[in-house]
């Protein structure tokens, strides 16, 4: 079991703004080492709140909250992508006990536990306010102001998506095509490495760690060519600028190399070598005008090699007009450069510098801003909105082990937009599309370091909240199914009635709806008419079983000539069937012997009769419970005088009932009754006590009749006794009259006056009777003769 972290309370609830109010409180903490769960700032947690609210109250919707499943809410990623759709924006508002004092700590305990909404000692524990805008009023549907509960849900990073990015953003989580050109996962043959798109966008160059290279083009992912290793290229290429043609791209080159720049390319389109102006450096802006390498070293405060003033990052530029090489001086650091990117107008050049990116004029060489706590392969989309990186485990090797990330930022404002696992160990290449829609990333999946595949990643999913999804049939049924609160499943079954087409299938749920309610306190009146409904509906078999229910509710409900129409519908229904098929056999002896119950029940001119011919009908079938079918006889013959008769079939009934003990119980005490009627009061002793312990259903009715017994044979001792468990026992206002009444009379003549005035009081506030009647008059009796 999860150990709360927060205490949650809602504030306020204002679903017609779209808004909700929470105080979170702090519940856990360790108050040797001075530190507790933090305060959550994250979208994601309070996305987790609703969803925990939706799902602590009965159904009254079916809004995509109720629909997401636990699985989902305990996934980081499914959390992370899918947050931004139900919480728009969050603010901390107020800031309590943060942090925590010395004296608190004194006072703090490790744990605290929920009782009501409500946790002790609230005035010192850690505690904030948060305002929460929500995507849609749904959401709030299960909010109001004092609401509270515990949770053990903790934050995590979502994405952070407004409307303004949604059109344009890249859905990480899914690649939109995966390229596979390189199969294999044993060594660098099967292993991917480089990318890049041309300038057009037509095409994407792919290569291996053997050099392989494999050009795709970017309308349907066709292969355009495929050639084996050239020294025209290795694993590292680059596109001439404007042309269809592949070189080799030189790697820190630090402008040191610029003499030994590539000169040779490969034409994808003639599949011939070709001659082209020299390509240096490692990075270069879309046309070519500027090209650049970083580094790091000494350097002079004018820019110059003499004059030693300290170390730092910077990026060598060379322009297409041909002037000499300009060394750009980064803000003075320890970390070197990483990656260098262009904005597709080529008016800023962004440089990775450890967990900065500066943003300079290539031209000028004048730092424009700085962007904080990213990653030192960041590339710059080419409109210059957005910053991708491939970003290792963690900002600081925390949440995500394994995979290597990928993170989005926006320029605008250096905000983590998403942050995702990429599904691979190690990603060596990532290139934007020329138009900034597309996002290629190589990725390395082997868990040796080898194998792997190009992903290629479009826009993603839509901010906008999602649609009330209109659920199918089968996932209605499961729900229903499943339902672990009794209203759920009513407001589900009543779904279902609404939708299904088939008459059967809409009399089965109202079955379904009815067997619930009949199990509820003060429920029977709608359970009857549930049953009613599955008659009326439709389908032989589900009319026959909602029959045969409903006759034992109305019994229940004491409505016996409703019970008796019940009964016989279902048994014309059953005797209509082929009863050559065993199972229809089977069935009418059991509805048969139902009608033969309810008439028995019921008891009216010819009942009895009636009665006798279904049990006498239902044996002959060859009834599954032949001990109740004969119980049946034995109990309509005696209601008919036929006391004879009636015991032979009681002592049959005892006999056929084995471990039917309700069955057994029943029969025990009509046989007691024809005795204690014969005076035979060593039998119904003998009968009432076997009643007593075949079943505790008698056990009121058995008890008092075993002390009216003792009492007949003025065994007083004995009669107080048995009275006295029948009050214990008995839950009927008649039979606690009975039962206080004798008690009460043989205290008084015991002259034991107190203890009889109790139990005459308590025969008399029955109101039940003539033994409440006795009892009042015995009682004025007493109280007459009081002093």
């Amino acid at each position: 079991m999860s150990t709360d972290l927060y205490g949650i309370r809602v504030l306020d609830a204002a679903p017609e703004a779209s808004r909700v109010r929470f105080r979170v409180f702090v519940v856990y903490y360790d108050t040797e080492s001075r530190t507790h769960a933090p305060l959550p700032d994250d979208p994601s947690f309070f996305f987790t709140l609703l969803w925990e609210a939706a799902n602590r109250l009965p159904v009254s919707s079916l809004h995509p909250l109720r629909r997401i499943g636990v699985d989902e809410v305990l996934d980081p990623e499914w959390v992370a992508a899918h947050t931004h759709r139900y919480v728009r924006r969050i603010e901390r508002t107020a800031t309590r006990n943060h942090p925590a004092a010395e004296a608190d700590w004194q006072r703090l305990q490790d744990f605290y536990h929920e009782r009501d909404g409500r946790w002790a000692h609230e005035d010192l524990l850690v505690q904030a306010d948060y305002d929460v805008e929500v995507t849609d009023a749904r959401w709030l549907g299960a909010l109001s102001a004092g609401h509270g509960w515990a949770t053990a849900s903790y934050a995590t990073t979502a994405d952070q998506v407004l409307e303004a990015d949604a059109p344009t953003v890249l859905d990480l989580r899914r690649p939109a095509v995966t390229l596979d050109p390189f199969p294999g996962e044993e060594d660098d043959d099967g292993t991917p490495s480089d990318l890049a798109f041309s300038d057009d966008g037509r095409y994407l160059a792919v290569t291996s760690q053997a050099c392989e290279l494999v050009v795709f083009r970017t309308d349907d992912w066709s292969e355009h060519v495929r050639v084996p290793h050239s020294s025209l290229w290795g694993q590292d290429i680059q596109w001439v600028p404007g042309t269809h043609q592949l070189t080799k791209r030189v790697r820190w080159g630090g402008g040191a190399e610029d003499g030994a720049a590539a000169t040779r390319a490969y034409d994808v389109d003639t599949g011939a070598e070709v001659d082209v102006p020299p390509q240096p450096r490692e990075a270069r802006s879309r046309t070519g005008r500027y090209r650049a390498d970083g580094g790091f070293g000494r350097y002079r405060a004018d820019g110059g090699y003499g004059g030693f003033t300290g170390y730092g990052g910077w990026v060598d530029v060379l322009c297409s007009s041909g002037e000499s090489p300009r060394r750009l001086h980064l803000p003075r650091g320890k970390a070197s450069v990483g990656s260098v990117s262009f904005t597709g107008d080529e008016t800023r050049m962004f440089v990775a510098q450890g967990s900065d990116v500066h943003i300079l004029d290539p031209e000028s060489g004048r730092v424009l801003g700085t962007l904080p706590g990213i990653r030192s392969d960041a590339l710059v989309r080419p409109d210059g909105a957005y910053l991708v990186a491939g970003c290792g485990k963690g900002p600081a090797d925390d949440e995500i082990e394994g995979d290597e990330r990928i993170d989005l930022w926006r320029v605008s404002d250096g905000a983590l937009l998403m942050r995702c696992r990429s599904g691979g160990s190690t990603l060596p290449a990532l290139a934007w599309s020329p138009d900034g829609g597309m996002l290629a990333v190589s990725a390395i999946t082997g868990s040796q370091g080898y194998g792997g595949e190009f992903r290629i990643y479009r826009a993603g999913a839509p901010v906008e909240p999602p649609e009330e999804e209109r659920l199918t049939l089968d996932e209605l049924h499961k729900l229903a199914e499943d339902a672990s609160d009794e209203d759920d499943a009513l407001f589900l079954y009543d779904r279902l009635i609404e939708r299904e087409e088939d008459p059967a299938a809409v009399g089965r749920v109202y079955r379904k709806k009815a067997d619930l309610l009949r199990e509820r306190r003060g429920g029977l009146r709608g359970a009857a008419e549930a049953y009613r409904r599955a008659i009326e509906t439709g389908g032989a078999t589900n009319a026959m079983r909602a029959g045969y229910d409903l006759a034992s509710v109305l019994v229940t409900l004491n409505d016996f000539d409703g019970a008796v129409e019940a009964a016989r519908s279902a048994h014309r229904i059953a005797a209509a069937r082929d009863l050559d098929q065993k199972k229809n056999r089977t069935t009418l002896a059991e509805m048969v012997l139902h009608l033969g119950d309810t008439l028995r029940t019921r008891g009216g001119d010819g009942d009895n009769e009636e009665a006798r011919a279904a049990y006498l009908q239902a044996l002959d079938l060859g009834v599954k419970k032949p001990a109740w079918a004969t119980l049946g006889l034995g109990w309509t013959a005696l209601d008919l005088g036929d006391e004879e008769t009636a015991e032979t079939h009681l002592l049959r009934a005892v006999e056929l009932a084995g471990s039917e003990l309700t069955t057994r119980g029943y029969a025990a005490m009509l046989l007691g009754h024809i005795a204690k009627g014969r005076r035979d009061l060593p039998a119904a002793l003998k009968w009432y006590q076997k009643a007593l312990k075949a079943d505790s259903l008698h056990r009121p009715r058995a008890t008092g009749q075993l002390g009216e017994l003792h009492y007949w044979l003025g065994e007083r001792d004995g009669a107080r006794t048995w009275y006295e468990r029948m009050l214990k026992a008995a839950r009927e206002p008649e039979l606690i009259a009975e039962g206080a009444f004798r008690l009460g009379e043989m205290a008084a003549e015991d002259g034991d006056r107190e203890r009889a005035i109790e139990f005459l009081e308590r025969g008399a506030a029955t109101g039940s009777g003539t033994f409440a009647e006795r009892a009042r008059e015995l009682l004025r009796g007493l109280t007459a003769d009081s002093p």
